[in-house]
């Protein structure tokens, strides 16, 4: 069983509100922006639109590290790349250090384990950051190996990482399963390579794919796999 991280097990928005909140009153960025839910809300949008570049191959890592706070900046007429690396330095040590998780995901992977199947992580995430994430929130010890757009040298949707990851733990496609909350990346990209999936859909967005199992729950897995 192949999980995505972000989102699907470790809970990326509180966490990154939290890391945010701490930020924004450390540097006193009432200065530049109005409240702090402007700040967050003009992060997120820049932050999610360089990580579908990030994924389609046109941004490098350093780039979007850097770059996601400049832009959150310059929304408010505050050009300082200075700042930029310094916000984004606090946030990457701030943020993976955040413990929680979506609701059910501890529940869900005793059972799991106790039912002996093999789990891995396929994330886009990078790695170092994603290894603490999993230290933090109790993840490690479920998961006997992490394959990252890093380690891999390709993102999901790509076929590459997916077929990396099935090979590299000798399994089967018509016995493997990718679980994920991004319906392109996790989903149709599994589904392209050729293995079943599980779209997690917490907030029920409409879709028109074909895909194996839909959920809106971490726990509904229980009945799946029993």
């Amino acid at each position: 069983m192949f999980f995505d991280l972000d989102r699907t097990l470790w809970d990326y928005e509180n966490n990154a509100s939290e890391a945010l909140n701490e930020i924004y009153h450390a540097y006193n960025l009432e200065t530049i922006f109005a409240g702090f839910s402007n700040f967050h809300l003009t992060f997120t949008k820049h932050n999610n639109d360089l990580w579908k570049e990030y994924r389609e191959g046109k941004v490098h890592k350093d780039i979007l590290r850097t770059l996601r706070f400049e832009r959150t900046l310059m929304d408010y007429e505050s050009i300082n790349p200075s700042l930029a690396i310094e916000l984004n330095n606090d946030f990457l040590e701030i943020s993976p250090r955040k413990p929680h998780l979506i609701p059910g995901a501890i529940q869900l992977l005793e059972y799991l384990r106790k039912m002996r199947y093999n789990l891995y992580i396929i994330t886009n995430g990078f790695t170092k950051i994603q290894l603490l994430k999993m230290e933090t929130s109790g993840l490690t010890g479920y998961f006997d190996k992490i394959f990252t757009s890093e380690n891999t040298r390709s993102n999901k949707p790509q076929r590459a990482i997916f077929e990396h990851a099935v090979t590299s733990v000798n399994a089967r496609k018509l016995q493997s399963i990718m679980i994920g909350d991004d319906l392109e990346a996790d989903i149709i990209g599994a589904r392209n390579f050729g293995i079943d999936q599980v779209y997690f859909n917490p907030e029920r967005i409409s879709h028109n794919e074909k895909i194996t199992y839909e959920i809106s729950e971490l726990t509904e897995l229980l009945k799946i796999f029993a």
